[in-house]
């Protein structure tokens, strides 16, 4: 019998002892596990702060001198945004293979990784945070409040609540390359039932700073 016991506890010993060693050498319990797989789907899902500084350098360009520089030229007071991210459906309605249309609008001086990322990151739609840094004022609102308000040519009951607005626009993921000194972005604004038009700007980084390189109108109507 105490030989049996002896046997027993010399056995747990090594098997602690294995254990031990094997999450040392980077195994994980399956409860360790699926916690890092939660936290890395997060990280993936998290919009960084990068993203939000080239959401600024893009804003500024589009918005010079507070105005809606690329249609109707309106002045704006306040910029209205809706609150989550956007990518471009007309090109997935038609069936064009984003990817193909991305390097053949911006080739050269766009990378795969830049667009690679781009299409990954926009495979859903993310959540948007008051984290932009910009002279004009804005606020975020719900694509469902934006359908409820923004009927009829042009939205009567959606210029009463955001009045100096020159409509909303929307927000896609960034897409950056491995050396995040290259990034793309598209924006929609929205100005009316058939009021509106959506672009895709390349970006690089100088001197710290995000500035537009390339732009390209995808559709307007």
């Amino acid at each position: 019998m105490k030989f049996l016991i002896t046997s027993l506890v010399s056995a747990l010993l090594v098997t602690s002892a294995c254990r031990a060693q094997s999450w040392q050498a980077g195994d994980q319990s399956p409860r360790q596990a699926g916690d890092q797989s939660k936290r890395q789907a997060g990280d993936q899902s998290k919009i960084a702060a990068e993203e939000y500084a080239i959401y600024g350098a893009v804003i500024r360009n589009m918005f010079a001198g507070d105005r809606v520089t690329f249609d109707t030229q309106a002045k704006v007071k306040l910029l209205v945004i809706e609150d989550r991210t956007v990518s471009e459906h007309f090109n997935a309605a038609a069936g064009e293979n984003e990817k193909e249309r991305l390097k053949q609008i911006f080739s050269p001086p766009i990378s795969q990784e830049t667009i690679d990322d781009y299409v990954t990151k926009n495979a859903k739609s993310h959540q948007l945070t008051k984290s932009l840094d910009l002279k004009l004022k804005y606020t975020l609102i719900p694509n469902e409040k934006i359908k409820r308000i923004f009927t009829g040519l042009p939205s009567d009951e959606f210029y009463r609540q955001f009045p100096d607005s020159g409509g909303y626009i929307a927000l896609s993921r960034a897409g950056l390359n491995a050396s995040s000194d290259q990034a793309l972005a598209y924006m929609e604004h929205v100005c009316g039932g058939l009021c509106g038009s959506g672009h895709y700007l390349l970006l690089v980084k100088k001197n710290k700073e995000w500035v537009v390189q390339k732009q390209f109108v995808a559709w307007e109507s």
